[in-house]
């Protein structure tokens, strides 16, 4: 029986084992999880993936398919998307896996062991501002996963590359110290292009954080900046509906939600330059880091 060779990594709250031989596919996510070490192979992982190129004779040309658990859970992408298949299929099967925890749909960065958590709906403009705020200094926990424990309360580290897409592309990889995966043309989501987090916040990606300020974030094209602080009942609300598990951990949920809603300062922001709205949140921020 032949034995599959995986690759196991780290996140932080979670870990991946993932095989493939396809060599590109290999090459991109040495690069893009470059920084840190890798797990023991024969160590646990929450997921498992497989990524397989499909038949070479396939009318629309060469294919990939995500395997996990014997299943292949989405149609099969261009061969040379294998990565952001390997991406987003792995964020939807961590969505599924880790209910030990409160899963939100934000972005989460620490200053100290404060965390700063950005819950937001697709398309808000969260990862650019994750990103740019991890470039001006703030630790990096998370694009994607805003990861609390219902019994401390504080927030997990889920270190995977952030998700850039289209204008966000050329924004971030404008700033300095950005470092940015290849450029993947025309996907199901437009251009792609993954951020790589720092080296330090990767080395952290065990440490906690406890949660002191929550913002939604809404970037409008030439608006001016607009922060509208939230009471503890509407930040409640506004948590469980970005979050990808409140309704199926039922009083585990309502009551991480709850208590999270009461030790946080929050509010919406609306804003159309991203310098503002980072020299906004740093102010904002005074007296917790």
């Amino acid at each position: 029986m032949r034995t599959v060779d995986y690759r196991l990594l780290d996140l932080g709250a979670a870990r991946i084992a993932v095989t493939s031989q396809i060599p590109a596919f290999q090459a991109q996510l040495d690069f893009i999880y470059g920084h840190r070490d890798e797990a023991p192979v024969d160590g646990f992982a929450d997921v498992r993936v497989a990524l397989r190129p499909g038949s070479r004779w396939h009318v629309w040309g060469r294919q990939v398919d995500l395997w996990s658990e014997g299943l292949r859970p989405f149609e099969p992408y261009p061969l040379h998307s294998a990565l952001p298949l390997f991406e987003w299929g792995s964020n939807w099967l961590l969505a599924q896996r880790l209910n030990a925890y409160l899963l939100l749909h934000a972005g989460v960065l620490a200053r100290g062991d404060h965390a700063l958590i950005l819950p937001a709906a697709p398309g808000s403009g969260k990862s650019t501002l994750t990103c740019a705020l991890h470039l001006a200094g703030w630790r990096f926990l998370s694009d994607e996963f805003g990861v609390v424990d219902p019994e401390s309360g504080h927030v997990h580290p889920l270190l995977k590359p952030a998700a850039l897409k289209n204008r966000s592309i050329d924004v971030i990889g404008s700033l300095p110290g950005t470092v940015l995966g290849p450029i993947f043309p025309k996907t199901r989501k437009g251009d792609v292009s993954h951020f790589v987090p720092s080296k330090a916040s990767v080395a952290d990606r065990h440490r906690t954080a406890t949660p002191r300020l929550v913002i939604f974030p809404r970037f409008r094209d030439g608006a001016p900046l607009r922060s509208t602080p939230l009471s503890t009942a509407e930040t409640a609300m506004r948590l469980g509906l970005n979050s990808f598990n409140y309704r199926s951990l039922g009083p585990v949920g309502f009551h991480a939600v709850a208590r999270l809603a009461r030790s946080v300062k929050a509010c919406e922001l609306e804003y159309g330059d991203l310098g503002a709205a980072i020299d906004h949140i740093e102010h904002l921020f005074v007296g917790f880091a």
